[in-house]
């Protein structure tokens, strides 16, 4: 009998942790609706603030959340870190000319996001499938790339890849995370190639509607992820 009402309380712990995850998550979807409503031209300041705000809104979730749990998860943490750089990258992305401040930001994103995945389990073969994969892909915008742009979306591109080993390579609990990843993939894809090769139709809300997708996961995964750093 006290087994039974431990699980059943167990449960509505779970099924309130739930909710409440959803509820915080509310800002980041309207934030999100905000930016497609609007559809403000680019570039402009107004652009710019209106395009990050939907990762700034992650940035509070997750604040709140480990507010809520009165602990922040190491995980969580480098998410954080993660969605505050992307939202430099977001903001520059606006103007073309800062292309490459654009990918230095997003750069440092991914090594945030790598911290927090961590390096186990390793799965080699999936890394090497990951790095075929993305060889092929830069191989394949080669002809559309020149000057300094060749080297920063090489490099640019073989951390978004080991990002997507590191999701990918958690055991399937984390289906949040991974799925995030390769949203994130398609995502920087369609806008290597939109801005570097030819126009894709549609472009611009193909990539945000991933983007934000793929940010949204990534970030509801880490705050139940890994022991958490209690507050003192």
């Amino acid at each position: 009998m006290v087994i039974l009402e431990t699980d059943a309380r167990y449960c509505r712990n779970i099924a309130a942790d739930a909710k409440s995850c959803h509820l915080k998550l509310l800002l980041f979807l309207a934030s999100c609706g905000l930016y497609f409503a609007l559809w403000l031209p680019e570039p402009s300041w107004v652009s710019a603030g209106g395009k990050s705000l939907p990762l700034l809104s992650l940035v509070w979730f997750l604040m709140a959340q480990a507010w809520g749990d009165g602990a922040w998860t190491p995980a969580a943490c480098w998410v954080c870190w993660g969605l505050m750089f992307s939202s430099v990258g977001d903001a520059c992305l606006v103007w073309p000319q800062l292309f490459i401040p654009r990918m230095v930001a997003f750069a440092l994103a991914h090594v945030c996001y790598i911290w927090a995945l961590g390096l186990r389990p390793t799965r080699p073969w999936l890394l090497l499938l990951l790095a075929l994969a993305w060889a092929g892909a830069y191989v394949t915008l080669w002809p559309c790339l020149g000057g300094p742009y060749l080297p920063a979306v090489g490099g640019y591109g073989a951390l978004l890849a080991a990002m997507a080993w590191r999701a990918l390579a958690r055991p399937p609990p984390h289906l949040t995370v991974a799925t995030g990843s390769l949203l994130f993939v398609a995502s920087d894809l369609v806008l290597a190639w939109d801005h570097f090769c030819a126009p894709v139709p549609q472009a611009r809300l193909i990539v945000m509607g991933t983007y934000y997708a793929a940010q949204g996961l990534i970030a509801a995964w880490a705050p139940r992820t890994g022991p958490p750093w209690k507050e003192t």
